[in-house]
């Protein structure tokens, strides 16, 4: 059941590990959830519900053993009949059997497939969630930044303003934009709630047990040769496995199909038991009847064995055709997240230029300020302007992390480009 159970050990490791601690990284959480996801458990027991219909289906069929009486005795020259005893059992062509279980087994194999499909989404949903937690827990760090510079200034102010060399509509105009970043905090605070139940709800936890994040939030580092990483999806992805493996379902139904228009034979086995004669001593007399005998099943009917094949003939290319449908989906996927991620990385280049500019000019401009109180209006723009900075490189450097968080919903492990600039 390849690797599904030490998703379990580890997972169960983990997530004792992640309730105790503070902070904690994403590689916990998502191996966490391997084990703690009700959906994943409910999709792994229903896996192996599956596969036990191969034992059901790989059985000969229960023998028939059946009891006759007879009411009004028959006669024969050796003695009355009063009872009949039979049995018989019905043998299918040989590999039929062995057939039914491997259609059975594919079959599971499909619904072993979606456990890994369902996963891709579940680590995806708790990715993106974690990077929302890491771009509120950052916004909050520069908001506080810029407050500590606002209060820079208001300390300033508040010194003019009690020698008379600054209006009172400053400080007033000062404490108001301080007052509205910690209001900024504090709805910071509250909006964190959403990721933290998305991430708890898919660790089966409870909703407001808080989530700290431990990794960085960085701009993230994306390989540019997209071919292993298409060749990856193509092979590897479970999505196009479960149409593979649905193709595979229906050759073996073919296959079966194949079988069950064959003959297939009963053998059977009759006793009757013989009263004595009392009128006649007849050589034999009471002998009981022991008849062997044996009977075949003949499918003269075909034309629903040939509408059967044609129906999985058909149902395998239309699976080929939603492979590839699926394929060009995800081909399209990788290139928008690969559009996202250069954009994002353009807008924080450009940002982070403009941000040291900008600290550049707030800095002469609060020793203008300091000195002879001009230019207090174009400082406080500036100091907007600062954090508007800010926040566009971290809008920036969050759209290149859920760019990657889109690569590897959709790449295999093995495929997946690294992290870190």
């Amino acid at each position: 059941m390849r690797s599904f159970y030490n998703y379990i050990l580890t997972g169960f490791l983990l997530c004792l590990f992640s309730l105790s601690g503070s902070a904690q990284p994403l590689a916990e959480l998502l191996a966490a959830s391997d084990s703690a996801n009700l959906e994943l458990q409910a999709l792994y027991h229903e896996y192996l519900a599956a596969r036990e219909r191969g034992p059901q289906v790989s059985q000969l069929p229960e023998p028939e053993v059946g009891l006759g009486l007879f009411v009004l005795p028959v006669e024969t020259r050796l003695g009355p009949q009063w009872v009949r005893l039979s049995a018989s059992q019905m043998f299918p062509w040989t590999g039929t059997l062995q057939a039914r279980e491997d259609v059975a087994i594919a079959m599971a194999s499909v619904r072993y497939e979606r456990i890994a499909a369902t996963r891709l989404l579940l680590h995806d949903r708790i990715r993106k969630a974690y990077i929302r937690l890491q771009e509120l827990d950052r916004k909050q760090v520069i908001i506080q930044e810029n407050m500590r510079l606002t209060k820079e200034l208001e300390n300033i102010i508040t010194t003019r303003v009690e020698t008379g060399r600054a209006s009172l509509a400053d400080l007033l105009r000062i404490q108001v934009r301080i007052r509205g970043l910690e209001e900024e905090l504090h709805l910071l605070e509250n909006l964190k709630r959403i990721p933290q139940a998305s991430i708890n709800q898919a660790l089966n936890r409870n909703v407001d047990l808080s989530v700290v994040p431990k990794d960085s939030l960085v701009l993230a580092h994306l390989n540019h040769d997209r071919d292993p990483l298409f060749a990856a999806i193509r092979d590897e992805h479970p999505n196009l496995r479960i149409l593979a493996l649905q193709q595979e379902v229906s050759q073996k139904k073919i296959e079966l199909n194949a079988l069950e228009g064959k003959p297939s034979l009963t053998a059977g086995i009759d006793y009757i038991a013989v009263g004595n004669r009392s009128d006649a001593q007849p050589a034999g007399n009471g002998r009981d009847i022991l008849s062997p005998r044996i009977g075949i099943r003949i499918p003269i009917y075909r034309d629903k064995y040939r509408a059967k094949a044609q129906e999985e003939k058909w149902t395998i290319q239309a699976l080929e055709y939603r492979k590839e449908d699926q394929f060009l989906e995800y081909q399209k996927e990788v290139a928008q997240a690969y559009a996202d991620y250069e954009d994002g990385r353009i807008r924080h280049a450009l940002a982070r230029e403009q941000q040291t500019i900008i600290r550049s000019a707030i800095e002469l401009q609060m020793t203008t300020y300091s000195t002879n109180g001009a230019g207090f209006l174009d400082l406080l723009q500036m100091e907007d302007q600062l954090l508007q900075y800010d926040l566009q490189m971290l809008s920036a450097m969050v759209k290149t992390q859920m760019a990657m968080a889109q690569l590897q919903k959709i790449i295999p492990q093995s495929e997946r480009p690294d992290h870190g600039e």
